[in-house]
């Protein structure tokens, strides 16, 4: 149902607002009530709305700037039209001017921010789930200072799928792709509102995880290569003394 669609994008439902019931949007569009749930079933698959189930449940509107971005990288990932080498380098092209931006909208809330994030990424850390949240905080933070909406939205899909890929490719400590302190040179720079050394410390940044982030999707296609090696070695010759049809 486009119309409905098309009341959350005009704005007239916004972030965090719940829907009319099932009732109240077949009075308003005049449709069935088999119409109804169909569309927002729709809008809940695109990301649009979530569902909330209980006595205060219903449809509620998403933000849908970098919730749909999110989803369409990682559908793209997953259909295999979108490589590991592709998303880290994107990051490592768009990575810098974000770090150029941040430096010239410093404040000393934006100061405070940095510090905090900074802080708690060398507190330590439970997981690598944990230690990712920790090092993307100061990530996030440069994308908001930018001022750039779609830097910022393209960023937070990337960020997302990075951590996809991370958690399903992985099988050590995020240490190996990720040190502790490799942000510190970026902090200075933003903070002290100097743009052009922050976007050669994030260059740089950006260049070295990207190396690291492609080293594990070579990594991961090596090991798998050498499984099927073993596995098919592991098969025992056959006994038939024909090397195919109507040969001896």
């Amino acid at each position: 149902m486009a119309q409905l669609k098309g009341a959350i994008l005009q704005g007239a439902y916004k972030e965090g607002d719940k829907l009319p019931s099932e009732r109240e949007l077949t009075n308003l569009f005049n449709v069935s009530r088999g119409v109804v749930r169909e569309a927002i079933r729709g809008l809940q698959v695109s990301g649009y709305v979530k569902i909330k189930q209980g006595p205060l449940g219903g449809a509620f509107v998403k933000e849908n700037s970098a919730g749909l971005l999110e989803m369409g990288v990682s559908d793209l990932y997953s259909s295999k039209k979108l490589s590991i080498n592709e998303v880290g380098r994107v990051r490592q092209y768009i990575e810098p001017e974000i770090a150029r931006l941040a430096a010239l909208n410093v404040t000393d809330g934006y100061r405070k921010k940095l510090e905090i994030a900074l802080e708690q990424e060398k507190q330590g850390f439970e997981s690598n789930e944990d230690l990712m949240n920790k090092l993307t905080a100061v990530h996030f933070i440069l994308a908001e200072m930018s001022g750039n909406i779609i830097l910022k939205n393209i960023l937070i899909s990337l960020i997302s799928l990075t951590h996809q890929i991370i958690n399903e490719l992985l099988t050590e400590s995020l240490l190996t792709i990720h040190r502790i302190g490799e942000h510190d040179d970026v902090f200075m720079s933003v903070i002290t509102g100097d743009p052009e050394a922050a976007r050669k410390s994030m260059a740089f940044h950006s260049a070295c995880f990207c190396d690291e982030f492609v080293q594990l999707e070579k990594a991961t296609v090596e090991k798998a290569t050498a499984a099927n090696s073993v596995q098919a070695s592991s098969f025992p010759s056959s006994p038939c003394p024909f090397n195919g049809p109507g040969k001896k």
